[in-house]
């Protein structure tokens, strides 16, 4: 028996309903106010179903009950604190367990659950109860209710289960407009923190762009130059230091920006006339916006200019005096000595020439200085130097370094001629450097999360030490005396090494990220430098940033999944903003006619004008359950399990048997695997891509190959057709929602249902593609993951 058509009443009435669903949609695009939209949704629910009662109740986070959030019809104070339990004996929770609309005809008689006070308060007898989001994720309850006994139909339910999504769309982008506040606030209260960082920074810090304007810099610039910040902000770099230094300046500004770092020293020029000597290091960035950007730090150097005037002062002295020279005799008295040595020693040269040498040495080097000269005797033997202290006229002892030669005078005597050079400046420079080694080993011992190494021009590890050496980093003894291709694969060191050589040889400090051991590595090189300023090592810091890094990745999944959701959402928008409106006005101008000219009996005409409102709603009514269809794709599936494509085939065939004979369609298949997935869900995909291979066969009588090909841990389904084919540049389209390729004259249908396939197989993790040329078929193919081995056993 046939359903009879809807009477005019049912269509004004499922227009109507369509018509709201439609401007709540639009509302939810529009504003952001989520309560408003709320009510909104309540007061038309309502009176489109003309009830006395609609709820939204909110999931609290405990689960146990569900708050009043908005509706309408109920008495006072009730919205906004009213709460109802959600166990299993209650409306409320038997809804958010239910992933179809809960109707309600007589509450009194329900067996299912019992009504909550709430409802039993106010007198309701019937009404309609969904849950708003997925029943794995609900957000809470859509409810309306009457006190009257009324039987509710499926279009009714259907009506207040677009309204709940519409209202679970605008919670979730809610949600997500609030998660994007929160993250600009975090980055705010990050920039105010690390401004205080700077600002506690002793040294100058700045950033200049391109066009020498300052982007930022901290309080030291305002402390140490006297410019108030809105001066700074109108100023150029050049415009702080004397006008000596500017070209300089200006220099070191291009070198940056064209080498990437720089360092040159400069005087601070202050607003009132000072000037400070400067070092100011700077290194070329890339700011968030993709801009270049000078970023660095200034630090007063004078303290350091006035002991370099104090030392190059010293050099020269020395520069101008030659070393020391003595004779002595075989009775160890001075025979000569030049001024020199006796500006040395603090003596003047008379007091020194006859004096014994224990005047100005003691006993113990007299003494390893005659063994040096027996030693000497033998031809093939060297002179070594030898370190004494000198005792000086004034009492205090001078470090020297003296070489000895032995000579014959012409009376058969043996003498003793030494030259001596204070050693006072390297040692203590050779204090320093135990000094410095000392800090770099304690730095390289407690570095941490990782590890420390100095390194020499051949890329030898001098030094080496911290927590991961010997564990996640080969161990101190490894490393120290062997240079990087020696300890590392090929792929490391050719990460490393343009890293190591542009500190030694460059004096430039960078990092790189590289892995080794199974983890992943952030490591920088910068150069060591000696007192005159010369690189004389490399070092190098390594640091685990693993975790960092499988943060970063999950971070871009998530940004991913996210891009990708927002787009499917536009796209449903624009769908349901614009293609969907077409029907709509086809049915509201066709029964307008129907009202207007047979308002008393139908005729000729009025039949075929009700005969195009009915096509028209059919229409829209495939196209809004298409549309459901595509966004249910996630929220509505199954979970996935050890699935027989066989069977699932088995079905769609025998869904498909009439259209296969009146075509005379040829269907072959493979022996088809077993795979992880929604077998639902993977029913539509098959049956949506044999419907469009029985379509689009063209005049010939439909050939239609399944076939499937194991590729590793997944396989390959492919569903092969003799049909009329596609385009290249059609390819892509045919997965677009609504985009037709043919009239709807030329071929039936909704045009959703490849798109569909497409994203029922993205949620399988793979990919739908296509292969087609006009004329010659059409292969659809897509990965599905094969069933584990122990599933399939079982």
């Amino acid at each position: 028996m046939e359903t009879p058509p809807p009477t005019d009443a049912e269509l004004e009435s499922r227009i109507r309903q369509q018509e709201v669903v439609a401007d709540l949609g639009q509302q939810a695009l529009e504003t952001g106010d989520i309560d408003q939209l709320m009510h909104d949704a309540s007061v038309a629910v309502a009176d489109t179903l003309d009830v006395e009662y609609c709820t939204v109740l909110e999931l609290l986070p405990d689960g146990d009950e569900v708050l009043l959030r908005q509706g309408v019809g109920w008495q006072s104070g009730l919205v906004g604190t009213a709460k109802v339990p959600t166990d299993m004996d209650s409306q409320a929770g038997y809804t958010l367990l239910s992933a179809e609309p809960v109707i309600v005809d007589d509450l009194e008689r329900e067996t299912r659950f019992s009504g909550p006070d709430l409802l039993i308060d106010h007198d309701v007898v019937s009404g309609i109860s969904v849950v708003i989001g997925s029943v794995d994720e609900p957000w809470g309850v859509l409810g309306t209710h009457t006190e009257a006994r009324r039987e509710f139909t499926e279009h009714d339910a259907n009506f207040v289960q677009s309204v709940a999504n519409v209202l679970a769309a605008a919670v979730d982008r809610a949600e997500t407009e609030r998660r994007l506040r929160d993250r600009e606030a975090q980055l705010e209260r990050y920039r105010t923190y690390t401004d205080e960082i700077l600002n506690a920074v002793d040294d100058m810090f700045y950033v200049v762009d391109e066009a020498g304007r300052f982007q930022r810099w901290n309080e030291t610039l305002t402390e140490v130059t006297g410019y108030a910040d809105a001066e700074i902000e109108s100023m150029r770099p050049t415009e702080f230091v004397v006008e000596s230094d500017r070209e300089r300046l200006e220099n070191g500004i291009a070198e940056i920006f064209e080498t990437g770092s720089a360092r040159v020293e400069v005087d601070v020029l202050t607003s009132d006339g000072r000037e400070i000597p400067y070092e100011f290091v700077a290194a070329r960035l890339e700011n968030p916006d993709g801009n270049r950007v000078l970023a660095g730090i200034g630090r007063d150097i004078s303290e350091r200019t006035e002991h370099e005037r104090a030392l190059t002062k010293y050099e020269t002295i020395v520069e101008t005096i030659n070393d020391g020279i003595y004779v002595k005799d075989e009775a160890g008295r001075f025979t000569m000595v030049n001024d020199a040595y006796a500006e040395l020693t603090g003596y003047d040269r008379e007091e020194l020439i006859g004096e014994h040498a224990s005047l100005v040495v003691d006993e113990d080097t007299i003494e390893q200085s005659k063994e040096r000269l027996s030693e000497l005797a033998d031809e093939n033997a060297s002179s070594p130097a030898m370190e004494a202290e000198l005792l000086t006229a004034d009492g205090p002892r001078v470090p020297a370094e003296g070489s000895f030669a032995a000579i014959e005078t012409d009376d058969g005597d043996r003498e003793e001629v030494g030259v001596v050079r204070d050693i006072t400046e390297r040692k203590r420079r050779e204090r320093a450097l135990e000094e410095s080694e000392r800090r770099y080993r304690t730095l390289a011992e407690n570095f941490p999360n990782g590890a420390v190494g100095v390194y020499d021009e051949e890329l030898r590890y001098t030094l080496a030490d911290g927590a991961l050496l010997g564990e996640r980093l080969p161990s101190g003894d490894r490393l120290e005396g062997n240079p990087l291709p020696e300890i590392f694969s090929d792929e490391t060191v050719a990460d490393l090494e343009p890293v190591f050589r542009a500190a030694v040889e460059d004096g430039i400090t960078t990092s790189t990220t590289t892995t080794f051991g199974g983890y992943d590595w952030r490591v920088w090189a910068t150069p060591l430098r000696n007192a005159d300023g010369e690189i004389s090592a490399g070092l190098s810091f390594a640091q685990d940033i693993t975790e960092q890094v499988e943060r970063e990745r999950r971070l871009e999944e998530l940004v991913d999944r996210l891009e990708a959701s927002n787009e499917r959402l536009e796209q449903f928008a624009y769908a349901a903003s614009h293609d969907l409106q077409e029907p709509l006005r086809m049915v509201t101008s066709y029964l307008q006619l129907l009202e207007k000219r047979y308002a008393d009996a139908f005729d000729e005409d009025g039949e075929e004008f009700l005969a195009y409102a009915v096509d028209g709603a059919e229409r829209m009514r495939e196209m809004i359950d298409g549309l459901l269809e595509y966004s249910r794709v996630e929220t509505r599936g199954d979970s996935f399990e050890p699935t027989d494509l066989n069977e699932v085939l088995e079905h769609v065939l025998a869904d498909l048997q009439v259209r296969i004979e009146e075509t005379d369609a040829e269907i072959t298949t493979a022996d088809l695997p077993r795979v992880e997935g929604d077998a639902s869900q993977l029913r539509q995909v098959l049956q949506n891509l044999l419907s469009n291979a029985l379509a689009y066969s063209g005049d010939e009588p439909p050939r239609v190959h399944v076939d499937a090909n194991r590729r590793d841990d997944e396989w390959a389904i492919s569903v092969r057709d003799e049909g009329i084919g596609i385009a290249p540049e059609n390819h892509d389209r045919v997965f677009t929602v609504f985009d037709r390729l043919h009239s709807r004259e030329a071929y039936d249908g909704a045009g959703i249902g490849l798109a569909l396939c497409e994203r029922i197989v993205e949620r399988h993790g793979g990919e739908i593609r296509v292969d087609s040329r006009p004329g010659e078929g059409a292969t659809f193919s897509f990965p599905l993951p094969a069933a584990s081995e122990d599933e399939s056993d079982r």
